[in-house]
Order: structure tokens, then sequence, then C-alpha cells
């Protein structure tokens, strides 16, 4: 018995240690303001990362919704490779289902234009981590479109954002649409903005004095 738990010791000390992490970003409209929340929460077991995703937006006039999005997405990886890829987004009662997987050095996508291959080293455009960044070639975790981006930047800078003021590290992503991410000095994403057909929606971590630099 006494060697048993010997073992078993020596097995949970050389275990990668786990852990999890979860984001939470207030989401906003250069009109309406506040229209919902975006949430990441990664698991971490080693070098693999599962990141699961959930989406919630409302757009209100008058008190009556008149817009409505609603997601559930899940990355799972393996170090820097996308291994899998798996989400459903629903705006106005319309379902998008787009599933993607590696395959014979590809990443097979299926979604709503039909099937893609894209480079095994292709990305999601969900950016949880600065590594997402690392990529020339990004996937639409709401369509499964794939595109060629240009990633620059890593300046840090004060950034003014619906009454928060931080220095942070913005790049900005190139391709058919113009993106930026900020991230905090530890790599963590404090905010990021995307275009979605020509309006700029805001993406702002919760808190965010607590990961970011304060202005000097």
């Amino acid at each position: 018995m006494r060697r048993l738990m010997m073992v078993l010791g020596a097995l949970l000390l050389g275990a990668p240690a786990a852990h999890s992490e979860s984001l939470e970003y207030r989401v906003f409209h250069p009109t309406y303001g506040e229209i919902g929340t975006y949430t990441n929460v990664v698991d971490h077991h080693g070098d693999a990362t599962d990141v699961h995703t959930t989406v919630n937006i409302r757009v209100r006039i008058l008190g009556i919704v008149v817009y409505r999005q609603d997601a559930q997405r899940t990355e799972h990886w393996q170090g820097e490779k996308l291994l899998a890829f798996d989400g459903v987004t629903i705006t106005n009662g319309d379902r998008l289902e787009v599933h993607g997987e590696q395959r014979d050095g590809g990443f097979v996508i299926q979604g709503p234009n039909g099937r893609v291959v894209a480079p095994g080293t292709v990305h999601p455009s969900n950016p949880w981590s600065a590594m997402v960044l690392d990529t020339n070639i990004m996937m639409s975790t709401r369509t499964g479109r794939v595109s060629e981006v240009h990633v620059s930047g890593g300046e840090v800078r004060p950034i003014s954002m619906h009454g928060t003021t931080l220095r942070l590290h913005q790049y900005e992503i190139q391709s058919r649409q113009h993106h930026f991410v900020w991230l905090a000095d530890d790599g963590i994403p404090v905010a990021f903005r995307t275009d979605e057909d020509g309006t700029m929606i805001d993406f702002l971590l919760k808190r965010p004095q607590q990961v970011a630099n304060e202005p000097r």
C-alpha cells in the first residue's frame, strides 16, 4: 500500500496543473450603448486548452428587442494548433452552424457556405489569447469564412474606452474587415473592437483595471 501511495503521489506531482479562467466582456454599440455580454471560459490541461464562448446580444429601442444574437462555441487546442471547433450562432432566429477539425495536414471547415479546407495553421477570430494573433489566416467563428490577415502593432498606448482609460498593447488586424485587440502585459485581452457590417463594436473586459496597467 505504501508503495502504491508513493507511485500515485509521484504521478500527481508530475502531472501538469489544470486551471481555468473566465473572461467576461461588456459589449458596446456606438449608437445603442451597452448591448450584451461576450464570455470566454478557458480551461488549461497541460498543453491542451479548451475554450468555451458564450455570446448574448440584445439591441432594444424603446424597450423593444429589435436585434438578438446568441452563440455557443467551443475550441480545442493542442499547444498553438487548433484541433477542432464547433459553433452555433442564432441571429434573429437564423441559425448558423460551423464545425472544423484538423485532418490530413489541413483544417476542414463545414459551414453555411459548404466545405472549405484551410491551412492547418488557421486560428479562429476569437482573441482569447495573445497566441491567437500569431497567424496570417483566420476563420470567422460566426460564419466559418476564412480570410488572410495581417497583424501589426504591439506598442503600449493609452486607450480610452467607455469611461475607462488604460495603457495596453495595441494590435491591428487587417483583412476584409478592420479589427483591434488590446492586451495587458501578461497577454490577457482587455478589450477588442470588431467591424460588423461597417459598424465598430467594442468588447471591454469587466473590471479591466485588475489586469491592466493604470494610465501614467
